[in-house]
């Protein structure tokens, strides 16, 4: 009996398997993805932030900044084409180069997909492009009001991660208060290993419609670019001061409070 049992439970996550499987298309995934990664090329670090809107029927739109952590590329707009097949697996094409093939791993529940560049092109990255939205939010010739605004960014958050300043590793965390109307405090431990030091001050901050948004940290004129999810539960963020940091990733909200 227990080897029946055994064999039936088995038979049904092989069908659930292939039922997942199976159900995979262009419609699969809908929406707009973001994702923060550190990266190497030719074995120098450097990071990038971007976000993709997917149509449901194969065409993308992104928009991406990277940086090395002395020149930064600034925002920039590109396009794609998709086709995801019923193993869930999607090609991706970007800005009409058909050379360069991306596979990518959609998520059976249509919220994002795992993805390694494979480009041969002397770059080491990999990561997962989590769902923000179902909205098509990157689209730089619609009118259409964007969800988001200054209240979108009211909370405390709390960025974390491990980077590197002219090639020497450090580690850093801490929290961000957001006050829905264009201020924000902070405060951040860092660390190289060896020496540990904590840091407080103040920023404020713009966000366009489409969840783009400029915090200008202790009165500098130069802003940090990151992108919000419109429910306002995380942002994604990389540092493009161009002062030899390199270091990215997701900041989530853990409290409505300070």
């Amino acid at each position: 009996m227990k080897e029946l049992m055994l064999t039936a439970l088995a038979l049904c996550l092989l069908q659930a398997s292939i039922a997942v499987a199976d159900g995979c298309d262009n419609r699969s995934l809908v929406g707009t993805v973001a994702v923060a990664i550190q990266k190497t090329k030719a074995q120098l670090p450097g990071s990038s932030i971007y976000m993709e809107s997917w149509d449901g029927a194969g065409h993308i739109q992104y928009l991406e900044s990277d940086t090395n952590g002395q020149q930064s590329s600034g925002l920039y707009y590109g396009t794609g084409t998709y086709t995801i097949g019923s193993d869930c697996i999607a090609t991706v094409f970007y800005d009409g180069d058909t050379t360069r093939v991306w596979n990518y791993y959609i998520d059976g529940d249509g919220k994002g997909y795992t993805w390694v560049n494979g480009n041969d092109t002397g770059v080491v990255a990999a990561g997962h492009a989590e769902l923000t939205t179902r909205a098509l939010l990157v689209d730089p010739a619609s009118a259409a009001p964007g969800p988001c605004t200054l209240e979108t960014l009211h909370g405390t958050l709390a960025p974390s991660g491990e980077g590197t300043v002219y090639g020497v590793p450090f580690a850093t965390a801490g929290f961000e208060f957001y006050d829905g109307a264009g201020n924000a405090t902070w405060v951040s431990t860092v660390s190289n290993g060896y020496t540990t030091n904590t840091y407080h001050g103040t920023a404020t901050y713009t966000i366009t419609d489409r969840c783009v948004a400029s915090v200008y940290y202790d009165g500098s004129a130069s802003p940090a670019v990151i992108f919000v999810a419109p429910n306002g539960s995380a942002y994604w963020w990389m540092n493009n001061g161009n002062v030899g940091v390199v270091i990215a990733g997701e900041a989530l909200r853990v409290s409505r409070e300070h």
